[in-house]
């Protein structure tokens, strides 16, 4: 487990040994300093029941990582819906397998029907609408109708016929906190590997080489990796 104690002092919060409210307030604050002061109310509130349930607190590596990935999906914990507001170009920067410069025309700036084109008949998508109606959203983008449906049956709150509460801050933490224990993205951080864990969260390119054969960096892994050297500055 952890101890707080130093930790805190170096948040400037009590040292009192105990990670409540106040101390994770300070923690996401090392990530996400512009957040918006009730989501990282909400968040904090969240973090004192989600992570010692879900073992999170367990190790500074787990800790640091769940807090630097989410936050990276997130934009420092401003930004909890996938933005399909795509120009031409960047869709075919982005998806350059579904898209060439005459489709991408065609539904440049249009969200949904980014959403219909990019997610339609994949993820569970089945029905008219899915790819817009389960969109990426949450800590770590829960995208698609059976990604949604499988999470709903570990957690009962409903993500399969509301999906937008996937897109509320605490929820998508408890979320988030499902998805690294069910994907056994801990096992990896347990074992040091921290960018087979970015591989799990987003998949992106998991499987994706150079052209010497090897495996290429996983999408944001730099930015992940700033955020928890920062976050384990503190923490250690």
């Amino acid at each position: 487990m952890i101890d707080w104690k130093a930790p805190q002092k170096r948040l400037g919060v009590t040292p009192d040994g105990i990670p409540g409210r106040g101390t994770y307030t300070a923690l996401l604050r090392v990530v996400g300093p512009n957040a918006d002061a009730a989501v990282i109310k909400s968040l904090a509130n969240a973090c004192t029941i989600h992570f010692p349930a879900y073992e999170v607190d367990r190790t500074v590596t787990r800790l640091a990582d769940v807090i630097a990935q989410t936050a990276n999906e997130t934009g420092g914990y401003r930004v909890f819906v996938e933005n399909l507001n795509y120009s031409s170009e960047a869709l075919v920067r982005t998806w350059p397998s579904r898209f060439t410069p005459a489709s991408a025309a065609t539904v440049a700036r249009k969200p949904e029907l980014i959403a219909s084109r990019v997610y339609d008949g994949r993820m569970g998508n089945t029905r008219p609408g899915d790819g817009w109606a389960f969109r990426g959203r949450g800590m770590l983008q829960l995208t698609g109708r059976a990604n949604y449906e499988a999470a709903d049956r570990r957690l009962g709150i409903g993500l399969d016929t509301n999906p937008d509460l996937a897109a509320v801050p605490a929820l998508s933490l408890l979320i988030a906190c499902d998805f690294y224990r069910t994907n056994r993205v801990f096992d990896a951080l347990d074992d040091g590997d921290t960018d087979g864990a970015r591989r799990m969260t987003n998949v992106g390119n998991r499987y994706a080489k150079d052209a010497k054969g090897k495996l290429v960096k996983p999408i944001g892994l730099d930015h992940v990796n700033a955020y928890r050297a920062k976050l384990l500055e503190v923490l250690r």
